[in-house]
């Protein structure tokens, strides 16, 4: 596994935060790194494998990585990714005591959630400032680039626990996202569910896409094969019972849209892990 250094991404040895576009992001073997940094999805889709366990991305994920954790990005389509890096926590010049404000500093805290279009925006503006800040090594410029961001911080802290105005679409397409994610095992009827999150369904169909970059049903079956894949690494249950308690009724149409979407059949990728 390769450990990305410091050394390659920080103005100076000086410096305690630094900025990384990648737009777009290209599938990223797994690796670690010896900084710490907070992942934003500008807009795009992929798999965010995170210390073994799969997370689906779309536009609006954040999430904090560790020095201590491992990732890797698979299955991207135009996925656009800014990467706020920062030094441990111990080591800002400026602020102190900020490891308590960070989400994910242990491990039981959440490391990914899903911010609405307007945090996104700011949080998109105050990237711009803080990266004028960090290409310098002055002191001044160092102080300037820590309190952009912990102003940064306390956007995506706070929209971890806001949402869109309640009665609004986006609100409502968030609700739905999030039900998905959290009950990707049921059976789905979409004009049902579209109805209970006050949705005309073709305007479901649109805003999810746009949301995801995937038709919802497509959203669904790969929330359901993360989860398979992830039951197939760190369980012994046999390949049907993990199909059916991932919500797929067939165990065949289940191998079939798992080797679409992994290029391997279930039995083979349980094969590869044990070797």
């Amino acid at each position: 596994m390769t450990l990305l250094k410091s050394d390659g991404f920080f103005a100076s040895d000086a410096s305690t935060v630094a900025i990384e576009n990648r737009a777009p992001q290209c599938v990223f073997p797994e690796h670690s790194h010896d900084f710490y940094e907070i992942v934003l999805v500008e807009h795009g889709s992929g798999v965010h494998i995170f210390n073994d366990t799969p997370y689906a991305l779309c536009s609006g994920t954040v999430c904090f990585v560790r020095d201590r954790d491992h990732h890797q990005f698979e299955n991207v389509d135009n996925l656009h990714l800014t990467n706020v890096l920062y030094r441990s926590p111990k080591n800002f010049r400026f602020l102190t005591d900020i490891e308590a404000w960070l989400p994910g500093s242990h491990a039981q805290q959440q490391s990914h959630w899903q911010i609405n279009s307007s945090a996104l925006k700011k949080a998109k503006n105050c990237i711009d400032c803080l990266q004028t800040s960090t290409n310098s090594s002055e002191l001044e410029d160092i102080a300037s680039s820590e309190g952009l961001f912990l102003q940064l911080l306390m956007l995506l802290r706070q929209s971890c626990f806001e949402t869109a105005r309640q009665d609004s679409r986006e609100a409502c397409v968030g609700a739905l996202l999030n039900w998905l994610r959290n009950n990707y095992n049921e059976e789905v009827n979409w004009e049902e569910l579209a109805e209970r999150f006050s949705l005309a369904l073709r305007t479901m169909h649109r805003q999810v896409k746009q949301a995801t970059g995937m038709t919802p049903q497509r959203y669904l079956n790969r929330l359901r094969l993360l989860e398979a894949r992830r039951r197939l690494f760190q369980s012994d249950d046999s390949i049907t019972d993990i199909a059916y308690a991932c919500g797929f009724s067939d165990s065949n149409n289940f191998s079939v849209q798992f080797r679409r979407e992994f290029s391997l059949s279930p039995l083979q990728m349980r094969n590869a892990t044990s070797q």
